[in-house]
């Protein structure tokens, strides 16, 4: 693909454009680095905060032996969810940095992303040039959705970056036809999957549909570097399932509540997927990224690309309750929207290449005000919300309770940020999206069965998520008319369970 004149008489500018776009968005993403993670799904930040924070105290002896014995049996009953990869980096980052610092872990992601928008530029100058190549990634950089979620404590920004490197390879491999860049796309491949199961619809798809396409099956069964990219395609994550499956048996719960094909006839969950893909995706954006991949010249990339996509689709069929209410879903989807946008900015560039002298003032300065516009849009967004008071106020509420009291919560994130800063571990009570979704997955709900198992043996029943509890009258009602309040502050409502009124 040729690059418009202007950027390949003067190669100057677009190192300029490169240094000025990582640049950029790399500052945006350490703005307010060090405030807590919680302005982005906290529950799961929290959750590998806490698995790392049990790494790092596991061989700690300058601290009380309560606290040690503690943060293990944290991080031990969190589950594995996927390979704690970034749990692991964060714990040692810890032990070199000589303390817990919960911005170590942010920057990681941040590292992680960048480097998979230097894979998003390397593929996007092969199918678009370097003109459009500087348009997918301003959009995957500066892109306000993913300007927050690629800064999170979560796997996705590793498994989105490598899914990047991976279509990288793909077409590195499909180019040099050697047995370097074989190995080198089937370990990206297999990386992306180890790192979050799910990556293997996105890298899965476009394998096989540029196999098929580009190959044909039986071309591909005959060819012993597919067989090389196939192995190592699946032997981490296979190797790391039958250890969690298994061995540790610690996976055999993650796929439950996964799955809700009912979902599929209601249109509502069309409706809300579309809702969620125009709040992160931007939606106009998504159809031309979508449209423009049927503009690629190679057919085999093309059609990898489109498996890509029909992957895209086939997750969200396969995951449609969290398709539809988790937005970080969305994020291996920002490089497939980057890629078709670098393509639909390639054929613009060409279709105005006898006027570019012209129009690229014009074009470059209105591209420049939506990536300033995009920054200040994420700066804003981190802005807003100041978290800093959180850690003391956890802290102060677990000596409030005391460590070691059995008690059960309606708290913030499931307990998660009352076990981290307060170090209590309480027992979440379910909030009305759980009841919800359990409803969805044909689970019976007994409100006082359930209250009289969870309540029994505890002490308290702590109360900070006053709008949840305004959402659960049957519960509301039952704490107030039945236990006496201990302790209360416009924050939190602390029930004694010891003393029920009589009636």
């Amino acid at each position: 693909m040729q690059s418009p004149s202007f950027l390949k008489s003067k190669k100057w500018l677009l190192w300029l454009a490169l240094v000025f776009l990582f640049g950029l968005g790399l500052a945006i993403r350490l703005y307010d680095l060090t405030d807590p993670p919680l302005d982005f799904h906290a529950t799961r930040q929290l959750h590998a905060a806490l698995m790392a924070r049990g790494m790092y105290y596991e061989n700690r002896l300058d601290v009380p032996a309560w606290q040690r014995e503690m943060a293990v049996q944290q991080w031990k009953s969190e589950g594995l969810i996927e390979p704690p990869i970034m749990q692991r980096l964060s714990a040692l980052t810890y032990r070199l940095a000589g303390g817990e610092y919960l911005w170590i872990p942010r920057l990681y992601s941040i590292f992680f992303w960048m480097l998979g928008g230097a894979a998003l530029f390397l593929l996007a100058r092969r199918l678009a040039g370097d003109a459009g190549g500087l348009v997918g990634l301003a959009y995957y950089l500066f892109l306000p959705f993913g300007g927050i979620a690629s800064r999170s404590f979560q796997p996705d920004p590793l498994m989105t970056a490598l899914i990047v490197w991976c279509f990288w390879g793909m077409a590195r491999w499909l180019e040099a036809r050697s047995w370097r860049f074989a190995v080198l796309a089937g370990l990206l491949t297999g990386l992306a999957v180890f790192a979050k199961a799910v990556a293997v619809f996105f890298v899965g798809l476009a394998w096989l549909s540029l196999i098929l396409f580009g190959f044909g099956l039986r071309r591909a069964l005959r060819d012993r570097q597919v067989w090389l990219i196939a192995c190592l395609s699946v032997l981490p994550y296979l190797l790391f399932h039958i250890y969690g499956v298994f061995i540790s048996g610690q996976l055999q719960s993650q796929f439950s509540l996964r799955f809700f094909p009912q979902l599929w006839l209601d249109p509502v969950f069309y409706l809300q997927w579309k809702g969620m893909i125009a709040s992160t995706l931007i939606f106009e954006w998504f159809l031309v990224g979508l449209i423009a991949v049927f503009l690629i010249a190679n057919p085999s990339l093309r059609a990898g690309l489109l498996g890509a996509w029909a992957g895209y689709f086939l997750y969200g069929m396969a995951l449609p309750y969290h398709i539809s209410t988790h937005n970080y879903y969305q994020l291996p989807a920002i490089p497939l929207v980057a890629l078709g946008l670098a393509v639909a900015a390639d054929m613009a560039f060409r279709n105005i290449r006898a006027r570019l002298w012209l129009a690229a003032p014009v074009i470059a300065s209105v591209l420049l005000f939506a990536v300033l516009v995009s920054a200040w849009d994420v700066r804003v967004t981190l802005k807003r919300e100041d978290w800093r008071g959180e850690p003391a106020f956890w802290a102060a509420l677990g000596q409030e309770i005391g460590r070691g009291t059995p008690a059960v919560g309606l708290v913030e994130d499931y307990g998660y940020r009352l076990a981290y800063w307060g170090w209590v571990a309480v027992q979440p009570w379910k909030t009305s999206g759980d009841i919800n979704l359990g409803a969805l997955a044909g689970q019976e709900y007994d409100f006082e069965r359930t209250f009289k198992e969870q309540t029994d043996g505890k002490t308290y029943f702590i109360v900070t998520n006053m709008h949840e509890l305004e959402s659960q009258p049957e519960l509301e009602a039952k704490l107030l008319n039945n236990y006496p309040i201990v302790a209360q502050t416009g924050n939190y409502w602390i029930f004694d369970l010891r003393s029920p009124r009589k009636p």
